[in-house]
């Protein structure tokens, strides 16, 4: 029997995620214990581990992250405030987003936006590609060069595919390359870039949330600077999976499976991509779904308008001592005053990129905002203590990097959190590494590895969505599972390596 109309399994799975939540609610109200605010070393035992069970069920179920964190953080402070909970939210983001250390980490991501917009208003990130395409002269160049360019543009994952896939899909098309190949390369190189360089996506966020959690681990530094000198060399699934990428493009790691068939499609005729299964609406309507293209340039703008934002960005970040704040401000107040000058911009523009930058990242700052609620909240009922004592006497030193890499590589491939299931593990995974005396930076860059790993390869990655789009609108089902057995050798060869390091550091 058909279903009735409006009960699809996604409207479904929602419901189920708000009635977990609604019962969450009401085992706390009904069951859990009610400690003083002024009682000292108030534990709440197991009803710790209710806030972060229930995000994740959630948004496993509602794929709604950013409601997600909106319940748990607010169930947090239920436990804490019961019926004042209302006035103790309020409160206690008043008392978050005012710290001073936690604003600098909302400014930076309000930083990132205008970066992001200033490459779509300008077109900057676009003319490169496109400079950059004009040189390339055969099939494996053109792949490499492919690769090549995200690095540059890793300022932003999501914008470098966009753009990347917009500019090279064309071009590969006429060298016979299929649109499922295309994406892979873009997939397995734009987030793990955005891991690797200074000014990429990924690192900043990694350092903000050991900024936000205040580890004692920093020692007086800051998370990028500890990230960069210590996590950075352990990053080994964002490794493996370009190069990986690199031995395919070369022909070592031979091409099998549908990536083979895709290959062969292309050479005996057939289209560039994969066929698509015809979506429909609830109604029975075919959906017609649009091509994100990459933003056209501007008529003035030159190579130099892309070079000069991420000279200027890495130049006062290495003066202010990878204070990324600083050095991304002065870089775009120089960026600015040099488009003014060159006639891409004049001084509108800059205030639209200014403006429309903050409000590109006003969701990511709202998540923040609750995450620092979720997180101080759970620090303060007992969450972590309670998880660790309970938890370290069954792992080893030298297993647990491996143990968090294959644990979390699971979570990530049914629901990717990408970077921001950081915010909500980061701090067990720290306290589980210095009580059973694991390397500790070998074991977040596991943590930061796994979660590398659900963007790359999980159906649900908002990332390999917009790959797709950018491709030529391919399939995500057939891109995945083309670019399965390239992606798991990635994350084999990574898992080799946590637990060889495991043992030996």
């Amino acid at each position: 029997m058909a279903a009735k109309k409006g009960w699809t399994p996604a409207r479904i799975k929602m419901y189920i995620g708000y009635a977990v939540m609604f019962l969450c609610y009401i085992a706390v109200a009904l069951f859990a214990p009610h400690h003083e605010l002024t009682e000292e070393g108030a534990q709440y035992g197991a009803w710790t581990l209710i806030p972060p069970l229930a995000i994740f069920a959630f948004i496993l179920l509602t794929k709604k992250i950013l409601e997600g964190f909106f319940w748990s953080s607010l169930l947090v402070v239920f436990i804490k405030y019961r019926w004042d909970f209302m006035k103790g939210f309020v409160d206690d983001m008043f008392t978050q987003v005012t710290n001073w250390d936690n604003w600098w980490v909302i400014y930076l991501f309000l930083l990132a936006g205008t970066i992001t917009i200033l490459f779509k208003y300008s077109g900057a990130g676009t003319y490169f590609a496109r400079w950059i395409a004009k040189k390339i002269k055969n099939e494996k160049v053109a792949m490499f060069v492919t690769s090549f360019v995200l690095w540059p543009l890793c300022l932003d994952d999501y914008m470098s595919a966009l753009v990347t896939g917009s500019v090279f899909s064309p071009l590969l098309d006429s060298y016979k390359v299929p649109r499922e190949m295309t994406a892979y390369i873009i997939r397995s190189t734009a987030a793990p870039i955005a891991t690797l360089l200074p000014i990429g996506a990924w690192a900043i966020y990694v350092g903000a949330v050991l900024d936000m959690w205040e580890l004692d681990i920093l020692e007086g530094t800051s998370g990028f600077s500890y990230y960069f000198a210590n996590i950075l060399p352990f990053l080994f699934l964002p490794i493996t999976a370009i190069l990986v990428s690199w031995l395919v493009i070369l022909g070592v790691i031979p091409k099998f499976g549908k990536m083979k068939r895709a290959f062969t499609r292309v050479a005996e005729g057939g289209p560039v991509g994969p066929a698509k299964e015809p979506r429909y609406d609830d109604d029975g309507n075919l959906i017609e779904e649009e091509v994100e293209t990459a933003p056209e340039p501007r008529k003035r703008v030159n190579l130099s308008h892309f070079l000069v934002p991420i000279v200027a960005i890495v130049f006062f970040g290495y003066i202010f001592e990878w204070d990324m704040a600083y050095g991304i401000t002065w870089g775009m107040l120089v960026t600015f005053v040099y488009y003014c000058i060159t006639g891409v911009f004049n001084t509108d523009d800059a205030h639209d990129v200014v403006c429309d930058g903050f409000a590109y990242m006003s969701e990511m700052c709202i998540m923040m905002g609750l995450g620092l609620i979720l997180c101080n909240g759970l620090d303060s009922i007992g969450f972590v203590n309670f998880v660790v004592s309970n938890v370290e006497g069954f792992v080893a030193a030298s297993t647990l990097p491996i143990i968090i890499f294959i644990v979390f590589s699971a979570t990530e491939m049914l629901v990717t959190f990408n970077y921001t299931l950081y915010l909500i593990a980061m701090p067990i995974v720290v306290a589980l590494a210095e009580a059973s005396g694991a390397n500790v930076p070998l074991t977040i860059a596991a943590l930061v590895s796994s979660g590398v790993f659900g963007y790359l390869l999980a159906f649900s990655s908002d990332g390999g969505m917009l790959t797709c789009a950018s491709c030529g609108n391919i399939d995500i089902y057939e891109q995945n599972t083309t670019q399965y057995p390239y992606m798991i050798i990635a994350w084999v060869l990574a898992a080799i390596a946590y637990l060889a390091a495991g043992f030996i550091l």
